[in-house]
């Protein structure tokens, strides 16, 4: 019995580890696009002000601006091309994940009722080879 016990806290623990961080993911924050463009909005602001500041030359900023434009514009149109609904895609692949990770101890617990023999006693292994 106390196997049995253990068997199911190991499986629960093991389970939860794969769902937990696919239930944060769900509530999950901004996406790396978001962030990105972030960073690139920081990188222009900063850039004013560096060259307000005569840090930087003039032709030297507008050619770092048009840099960063080009990756913003990079941005954009890879988040157009990423699919029609990225959001639909990560509930799919988190429900069938789920559904798989749920599934894989039901499964091995049921075989293990049809096919299996847990009423047999335990045959340790030195009475075993004892009998040989």
């Amino acid at each position: 019995m106390l196997f049995w016990v253990i068997a199911a806290i190991l499986t629960l623990g093991a389970s939860l580890a794969v769902l937990l961080p696919l239930a944060a993911s769900a509530k999950g924050g901004s996406s790396s696009g978001e962030h990105d463009l972030e960073v690139y909005r920081d990188q222009l602001s900063e850039l004013d002000r560096d060259a307000a500041r005569g840090l930087i030359q003039p032709a030297e900023a507008a050619e770092a601006r048009a840099e960063i434009a080009r990756r913003i514009l990079r941005l954009d149109n890879a988040g157009t091309a990423g699919g029609a609904n990225p959001g639909r895609a990560s509930i799919t692949a988190r429900l069938v994940a789920t559904v798989a990770v749920l599934a894989v101890p039901l499964v091995s617990w049921g075989l293990y009722v049809q096919l299996g023999s847990p009423d047999l006693p335990s045959q340790p292994l030195s009475e075993r080879l004892a009998k040989n």
